[in-house]
Parts: structure tokens; sequence; C-alpha cells
């Protein structure tokens, strides 16, 4: 199955309309969805859409948002970004919380304007606020081979159990590789390097607090996916990566590559390296080999309507309609991988119609909302792409035929 123009304008179009009518499109000091790294995504996803739609609303959620960034930076916790909340403090003036990951998806938004939208004048601003926040985390929160700890959490920095912690290594590896891209400073792309080979080496159904199986696997495969695509798809981190092992993890379970089919079993394309044809002896093949293991969860666990296995807390929903986002990401930019566009696109049909606003609580969640942006965005990105025209008749095609916008 490919990507269907109309499904994803419709889904498109009707989460644009919800965000241009969302507070988050409106000028003010407060932080519209309270927790900075869940409006992040919506700011990446309207980022994208603007070329789609050439709504310039869309800018303005981007600059808003890096203004408060910026003005709100360092009252938090030193150098850091403000979060929305953990503000409490101890009796030795320690924040309660200020987490890398939280931190470093913040800053992904922040770049994903910058890369949108060179012309802005703000931008050298915005990238500094990056850096700094970027070189605090190097400096204090790093063991000593290079793996990033939780950072701030319950007044402490780097508790006991959480020196190394998948989810910050993961978004910050992302925030790293971004940040190398678009300023050239290449010595961020090495600081990645541990980074990458940790989220690709640790054991992700044994970790401390047992994302896996008490709250999703969606939530895991999200975010530790943004660090392994953003490594996958980008040239100068293949270079670096085609170096033996490391062995970098220290304080955490350890895992070595899931035994995989050698097809995926309804997609003949679909090759999925097993243990057997790559035996993980670089940090890149431990990278491709995790990223396979992925891969081979969401073909095997996509239900028929396009959603996938119910998580053990359906709390944990709002985490999956942005996994359309990285499949596609991955799909576009490596052809070994082209075959996660169907996976792709039978999600995003699901999520264009009402029953997929129900599961999720589309345009009610505005997580699972902002996700969902971001996953039709990525797909309209592929559609503009391939065929201008074609995209641009689904995009009229929705507005002429006077569909339901909510």
């Amino acid at each position: 199955m490919k990507l269907n123009p109309t499904v994803v304008a419709r889904g498109l179009i009707k989460h644009w309309n919800y965000f241009s009518h969302h507070i988050i499109a409106s000028p003010g000091m407060a932080h519209p969805m309270q927790a900075c790294f869940e409006e992040s995504y919506v700011v990446t996803g309207a980022a994208r859409t603007m070329p789609l739609l050439d709504d310039a609303r869309m800018t303005a959620i981007c600059r808003r948002f890096n203004d408060r960034m910026m003005e709100y930076q360092g009252i938090h916790h030193p150098d850091m970004l403000d979060m929305g909340y953990g503000y409490k403090f101890n009796e030795d003036g320690l924040v309660h919380c200020s987490c890398v990951a939280d931190n470093a998806s913040t800053a992904n938004g922040m770049l994903a304007g910058v890369r949108q939208f060179p012309h802005l004048s703000e931008n050298p601003k915005v990238i500094a606020s990056v850096k700094r926040f970027i070189d605090h985390c190097l400096e204090n929160y790093l063991t000593d081979k290079g793996v990033m700890g939780v950072g701030v959490l319950d007044h402490k920095i780097n508790p006991v159990g959480m020196k190394e912690y998948w989810c910050a290594d993961a978004l910050f590896a992302s925030t790293l590789i971004q940040y190398a891209e678009l300023t050239g400073e290449t010595a961020y792309y090495d600081a990645a390097i541990p980074m990458i080979e940790f989220i690709s080496t640790f054991d992700y159904k044994n970790t401390i607090w047992g994302e896996w199986t008490k709250s999703a696997p969606q939530q895991i495969i999200l975010y530790t996916s943004e660090g392994l695509v953003s490594a996958l798809n980008n040239a100068e981190m293949k270079k670096r990566l085609n170096v033996p092992l490391k062995n970098v993890i220290q304080f955490s379970p350890q895992a070595e590559p899931e035994d995989l089919p050698v097809m995926a079993p309804n997609l003949v394309e679909a090759r999925l390296e097993s243990q057997a044809t790559n035996q993980g002896k670089t940090i890149w093949e431990r990278l491709q080999s995790r990223f396979a293991e992925f891969a081979d969860w969401h073909h095997q666990n996509q239900m028929a309507e396009g959603n996938f296995e119910h998580p053990t807390d359906d709390h944990f929903r709002c985490y999956e309609p942005g996994l359309a986002w990285l499949l596609l990401d991955a799909a576009r930019e490596t052809e070994s991988y082209q075959w996660l566009e169907s996976i792709a696109a039978k999600q995003l049909r699901f999520m264009s119609g009402d029953a997929g606003k129900l599961y999720y609580g589309l345009r009610a969640n505005d997580f699972a909302s902002g996700l969902a942006l971001l996953s039709f965005a990525t797909a309209g990105e592929i559609l503009k792409e391939r065929d201008p025209e074609g995209w641009e008749e689904a995009v009229q095609g929705v507005f002429d035929r006077g569909e339901e916008m909510w």
C-alpha cells in the first residue's frame, strides 16, 4: 500500500485546522500546552505543514514557540530550557526536575523552525540558545564514556539508576545531529556516537521503569527511533559509526540483536536482516539491527484497521500517532526501508477518519494530535515531492467537497 494523497490531505487539513484555531497559534507568555516537549511536536509538524498549505500561521507557531523558549531559558535550571512543569525547589535550591529528554524534544522543535525557515532574522539567537543547552548537558550529565543521564530528577542530578537514560540518549542524540547538520560544527556528531551506540544496544525490554510492558512498546519505539532515524539518515554519522563497538554501557542491561525473520511474512520485498547475517560488530551494524527490530514490531503488531496492538495502559495510546512520522522519515531516506511506507499508509488512513479520532482522542488530546499533525505533514512532504500537481489537486479536492474539517 502506498500513501494516498486524498487520505493524507484530509488528515493534514483536519489537524492544521485544529491547531490554527488552538491557543498555540496566538501570541502570549503562557505555555499553551503546559508540557513544552509536547508542544514541540506540534511546532515541528507546523514547520512541515507551512509549505504544504501555504499558511503563515504555521510559521507564527514556530516563531512564538522559539521566542518563549529563549525568554524562559535558565529560569527552570541554569542553561536548561523551560519544561512547563516540575518547578518546585527543595531546601538546597535544586528544582524538582529538569530532564535532558524533555529539553531535547523542545530543542528539536526549535531547530525545526530554523531548518524550515532559514531566512528568519532571529535564527542565530535560536541556534545560540540550543547550543547553550547542548553544552550544559555535555558538561554536566554525561558518564565518562559519553552516555547521557536523565539530568535533574526528584531534586537530584542523575539519581541512582539514571546515570544512563535511554530516552535522554535518543532525543539528545537527535538534537546533536540536527544541530551539527545546521551549523557544520562536526564535534557534535562525535558527541552523538556513544549515545547512538547506547540506544542501539541497551535492553529496551528491561528498563528501570519497565515501559515496554508496563506502559507501551509504542513509547519506547517512538522516542528511541528519533535518535536511530536521525543517525540512519545522516551520512556523517554513518562514517563515524562504522567502527567497532566501544562498550559504552556501564549501568544498564544490554541486549544482543534479536533473531528476526529473513522476510517480513506478507511483504516479499521487505528483507529484514537477522542475527545470523548481521552479528553487529560495529556501531552502525547494531544501529541497523535495532531499527530492524523496531520495524518488525510495527509489521507484526499492526492491526487490520491500521492501529497497533493495544498498550497495557491505554493512557499511552497518545504516543502512537507519531509512529508513521518516523517510519516515513526512514522510508524516504533509505531504500531498504521503503517498505515501511505501507505500514505508515495504513495508520494514516485510520487516523484520517472517525475511528482514529476516537481511538487516539485526536483534536482533543493535544499531544496525540501534534504527533498526528507531524505524521500527516511528513506524508504530505513525500507526496508533494513525488507529484506536486497531484498533491495540490488532493488538497483542493478536500476543500471543494466541503469535508468536515474537525
